[in-house]
This record gives structure tokens, sequence and C-alpha cells, in this order.
């Protein structure tokens, strides 16, 4: 069960005044004719909504906690404790989207940490974009090795498979809008990997042996991207294209060369009305040069093929295919906006992925699909619980916002 608290008591009191409302509870037993009642109701609703979205339209910061458990293959079962911010940086402009800023931190029964941050900051007028997200994960962790062949073929134990890993990632990019539309832009990547309690198979594979349990990673490039969401956090119609490279080198802690260039395709249609939606995605990542054992690229995150383990699958190229239905169920009677969806929903998926030495080479594809609830907490941001099915595996995610 998800808990999920408003910042204020004064939230609390009217989310429970809300309820008292629509139970009938306050109203006394009388003569009024029940359309009145209904009329009554329907009025008082409105008015929440208007006293909602004038602080949304004003730019005004609005923060909600929560505390949830989740679980995945990798940390078990989690507790976690979290919090989405949103705010505008020009409260008066009518074009510029909320930032938001969701956190979280997280403990597992097995002994796992995690610590995410993630930012999407939107300022003038909607003409710079900046994305930044930060990473801490101290873990038992699995590694199978480079390939698919290692990944499926390995037996997953603490003697085959099984070490410990601190890992650290800080990113960004920056993005400038040049024509309507379309951003130009920079990006940054800063990881490191500590490997500890290896084991004995692990300390014999080639790539750990190459580059060894400890390595750091430092890498600039650039963002070329293509955005036409009509709201970037859970679109509703649009497309978005983000081409972007990172090239790794000496400037960073690392005496390792090497590139990651990334595709990323999405493409969002509205059906039948309003929240209600069928969006696709398609990504592709090559890695090339001396690449680092931990600098892969993967599949089985929490933002693609959900419910695979984050990391067995990887290899100097990826790529996955997505296809997600959205659905917010109605209402009887429509927000002070006219909006006619409520604040709950559902999203069921399917996809599959591969990973390859070369894009040619991908012939072994794994299937994915699952379903999810949506619980909106602010106007069109979602607190999201995903449950994933892979091929012998399986995940259950809680967070903040669409997977893509």
């Amino acid at each position: 069960m998800i808990l999920i608290m408003k910042y204020k008591i004064s939230g609390i009191i009217r989310n429970t005044v809300v309820f008292l409302l629509l139970s009938g509870i306050i109203f006394p037993i009388s003569s009024f004719a029940q359309e009145d009642t209904t009329y009554q109701k329907q009025t008082f609703l409105q008015r929440l909504d208007s006293i909602k979205n004038w602080k949304l339209d004003h730019g005004r910061s609005t923060f909600t906690p929560y505390v949830a458990p989740s679980y995945s293959p990798e940390m078990k079962f989690m507790l976690s404790a979290g919090g989405l911010f949103t705010f505008k940086l020009k409260p008066e402009s009518p074009v510029l989207s909320r930032s938001s800023i969701p956190f979280s931190v997280a403990y597992s029964t097995n002994g796992s940490l995690q610590v995410s941050i993630k930012a999407n900051i939107y300022g003038k007028d909607d003409k710079l974009r900046i994305s930044g997200e930060y990473w801490i994960k101290d873990m038992p962790d699995n590694y199978w090795g480079v390939g698919y062949a290692n990944a499926v073929e390995r037996t997953k134990s603490p003697d085959t498979t099984g070490y410990h890993r601190d890992w650290q990632q800080f990113k960004f990019s920056i993005a400038y809008r040049i024509f309507p539309n379309f951003y130009l832009g920079i990006n940054y990547d800063r990881n490191k990997t500590t490997a500890t309690d290896v084991n004995e198979f692990m300390a014999m594979d080639e790539d750990f042996v190459k580059f060894g349990p400890d390595i750091k990673n430092s890498g600039f490039g650039a963002v070329f991207r293509y955005d036409s969401r009509d709201f970037p956090e859970n679109a509703y119609k649009g497309v978005y294209i983000d081409l972007s490279g990172t090239a790794y080198g000496k400037h960073g802690s690392t005496n390792h060369i090497f590139q990651g260039v990334q595709l990323d395709y999405r493409q969002y249609q509205q059906i039948v009305r309003e929240a209600s939606t069928l969006a696709w995605q398609i990504k592709a990542r090559s890695s090339t040069g001396d690449v680092p054992w931990t600098e892969m690229s993967m599949i089985g995150t929490p933002f693609d093929l959900r419910g695979y383990i984050w990391g067995q699958y990887r290899d100097n190229n990826m790529m996955f295919l997505l296809t997600e239905y959205r659905y917010m169920f109605g209402r009887k009677t429509p927000r002070s906006r006219g909006q006619m969806y409520g604040p709950f929903g559902f999203v069921v998926w399917v996809g599959a992925g591969s990973v390859a030495p070369k894009f040619d080479q991908m012939k072994n594809w794994l299937p994915n699909g699952g379903v999810g609830l949506r619980f909106e907490i602010q106007e069109r941001m979602n607190v999201r619980i995903d449950y994933g099915i892979g091929r012998e595996s399986s995940a259950f995610y809680i967070s903040f916002n669409e997977a893509f």
C-alpha cells in the first residue's frame, strides 16, 4: 500500500471535507431536491479545483511527500521515502511548464541503499531546458559478464555472479531552443564504480581483469532534440526525438577513451478523449572504443524493459521498442477547467529489446510486458506503480512520472 500525504494540514482537512461531501455525511436530511444537492457538490468541487489551479497557474511551489514499499530483482523488498517538488521559474509565463524535482531514498531487505534525484527545469519561456540526475547505489549486486550468452548461461548466485557495488553518478544536459520545437545543447556525465567481494568467476572475467574493480569516467557531449509534446512530464500528444553523443577520456579520472551515442524516439497519440493515450518508444545506444564493463549499453532498467534485472544484459549496443496504453478514469462532474478525468488510472505495455556487439547481430530479443496503476498528485503528474514481467524475471516499481 502506498501512503500519499499532503504537505500541509490544510490539505488533509480539505481532502477530508471532500470525502465527507462525496459520502453525503455533511449534508443533513432535508427537503432539498436531489438536483440541488448534486449542484452544491459540483460547485464545491469546482471551487476546490479552481483554488488548486490558481496555485499551479501562478507558479507557486508545491511539495508532495510519500512513503512506499517496492520490489526489484536486484534490491529485493524496499521501503522508500521521498517527494515531488514542482515550481515555475517565471510564474507569470503561460507557456512555461512547471519544473519538477522528484527524489527518493530507499533501503532494502538485502542491505541496499539507493538515493535518486531527477530534475527537469524549464526557463526563459521554455527556450532553456535543464535536465539532471544524481544516483547513489551501495548494494549487493550481480555481474554476468558482457554479451547475451553470458547473461542467459551463467547461473545467478553469490559464487558465480555476486559482488558488492558502490556506484555514484551525476549527469546533466542543457539545451536551448534554436527553432520552434528544436533544441541544441551539451551534456556531461561523471560516474564512479567500486567493486568489492568479487566472486572467482568475475575475478577471471576478461573485461573485469582489463578494467579492474575501480572505474571512474567523465564525459562531455552534444545534444540535438526535437520536442513537440504538449506536456513533457506526461504527454498526451506530440513527438520527442533526442540524439546525443558523449565522449569519455583523459579529461576525467579514467585512462580509457570511449564514446556513447544514443537515439531516443517517442511519440504520443491521444485516443478518444483526454487522458487516454497510446505512447510508443524506440531507443538505441551504441558504445565504441575502450569501453569499461560498467559503461556497456544495458537494458532492463525501471525506465525501459521493466521486469528485468538492471545490468544482466549488457553489450556494446542495445535497442528496445515499447508500446504503452495509458488511461485515466473519468469522473461524473467536470473540473473547473472542464476536464473529465479523475485522479486514478492504469497503463499496460508490451515491448522487446536486445543487446549485441553490433546492431546487425541482434537476433536474441527479450520479451517484456506489464501493467501499472497511476495516481495523480499534481496536475498531469502521477505516482506510478508498475509490475513488469520479463523472461524468467519480474519486478515491482514505485516512482514519480512516467517511464518515458
